[in-house]
């Protein structure tokens, strides 16, 4: 073989962000003047130069320096441990001797990682979800503990997950929900500051700044708008005791003294008409006699009717009252149901449901009859809250009645050791179910059947 290619060390140790130079000796051990092609191989390749990367011409028994220059970014592409590498040195005129010199690259790692609160100020009467963005730009796994707090302790916190390992080139994201501890009713907005700790290993805490605005449950444009109707209301009471009721008082006088003289006419016509009235009146006492008994007997034929007719048609339905209770309590990030199925040729109708979230559980809760949604809600809205319906909502006969919660997060109510483990919620349904009545429908059908006499 007529070259020989040897480095000055077989192990580069460096930082992304960096340099460093390793010299390669390259020796023509032939009878001719040789010119080279010189090239990295392996992942440093990308990051590596060689200068000169040619050589034009070296003599017979001489050698050589080049300088290899590596210089990895400070990227997240570029991971931290050992690289294998290859210098490929080949002779133009005898490129079947290509001579290839190998090392190992060591890349020493770094960490570089930003945190972001979105958004930095929430508002709201209630609770508010923020978040943190956590960006690895290093080129290695770091771990990140994350607490949220605030100096007045107005505030209570829930920070998911209080622990993120963020890959490098990767983002993660943990959820920040912030709730006062009192409502305020109304007022002015009150901003409650509080901070958010990031604690990555190896590095230095960051504090990220955030607020929570809590608005009034009474609007300020309340008190205005109930001002607003009151100056409405006296505006038209002014307008009705000044305009319109002097107008339909006068109208009502001039009505009233029109009927007066009509009636004063009809009395004359009517004291005329007594005289003839007399006359007749002796017949009239025979015939008024007679007609006192027919009357009499007709009332009596009545009540013989009704005492006959009394209890032959039965109601149409059998009424009964009904109220279920439909529970369930699903693990975390589990699902569980209650069913009431409504029996066949039934009739359930809902007049009044009944929501029950005592532990304050996160998550949601579904209602379905049959294949119909009717109500979908996230457990977070509400404690206890019930509906009542004027006009009921009809599930018919074989139709099951579905209540689903999917446990988010079970709630943590105060005082309460040890805190739940699993969701607990229920609907409370009321109503009426209502079964056709046999007896009912065989007597309308044998009234509408005409008698065989």
């Amino acid at each position: 073989m007529g070259t020989t290619a040897k480095l000055d060390s077989a192990h580069v140790e460096l930082s992304p962000g960096t340099d460093a130079v390793l010299p390669l000796q390259i020796r023509n051990t032939g009878d001719v003047v040789e010119a080279y092609q010189i090239e990295v191989l392996g992942a440093p390749a990308a990051w590596t130069t060689v200068e000169p990367a040619v050589i034009e011409g070296l003599y017979p028994g001489t050698t050589q320096t080049v300088a290899v220059h590596f210089s990895p970014p400070r990227s997240s592409a570029v991971p931290a441990g050992l690289l294998d590498f290859g210098v490929r040195v080949v002779p133009v005129e005898h490129a079947d001797e290509a001579v290839v010199p190998e090392g190992v690259v060591e890349v020493l790692p770094f960490l570089e990682t930003t945190a972001e609160l979105v958004p930095r100020t929430s508002h709201g009467r209630g609770s508010a979800k923020h978040q943190v963005a956590l960006d690895n730009r290093g080129n290695v796994p770091v771990q990140v503990a994350l607490v949220a707090a605030d100096d007045t302790g107005a505030l209570t916190h829930s920070v998911r997950p209080q622990l993120l390992v963020v890959a490098p080139g990767h983002a993660e994201f943990a959820d920040v929900r912030v709730k006062p501890v009192r409502r305020l009713w109304r007022g002015a907005d009150v901003t409650m500051p509080f901070t958010v700790t990031v604690a990555a290993e190896n590095t230095t805490p960051v504090l990220l700044d955030g607020a929570h605005v809590q608005t009034a449950t009474i609007p300020k444009w309340f008190l205005k708008a109930l001002l607003a109707l009151l100056a409405l209301l006296a505006l038209l009471a002014i307008a009705w005791f000044t305009l319109l009721k002097p107008t339909i008082e006068s109208a009502a006088k001039s009505s009233v003294q029109d009927e007066v003289a009509q009636a004063q006419k009809a009395a004359q016509d009517a004291q005329k008409s007594v005289a003839d009235a007399a006359t007749a009146a002796g017949g009239a006492k025979d015939a008024a006699t007679d007609a006192a008994a027919a009357a009499n007997d007709a009332d009596k034929a009545v009540d013989d009717i009704g005492e006959m007719t009394t209890g032959l048609l039965p109601p149409a339905e059998n009424i009964t009252p009904t109220v279920k209770r439909l529970a369930a309590a699903p693990a975390p990030g589990a699902t569980a149901k209650a069913e009431f199925a409504v029996p066949d040729k039934a009739t359930f109708r809902i007049t009044d449901l009944m929501l029950n979230n005592p532990q304050g559980d996160f998550g949601r809760l579904t209602v379905s009859a049959g294949d119909d949604q009717l109500f979908v809600l996230a457990l977070e809205n509400f404690r206890d809250t019930d509906y009542h319906f004027q006009t009921p909502l009809t599930v018919k006969g074989g139709t099951t009645l579905v209540v689903t919660v999917a446990c988010r997060t079970p709630g943590a109510p105060l005082g309460q050791d040890p805190a739940p483990t699993r969701c607990d919620d229920a609907l409370v349904v009321g109503g009426q179910l209502a079964t056709p009545n046999k007896a009912s429908k065989k007597a309308a059908t044998t009234a509408a059947t005409p008698s065989a006499e």
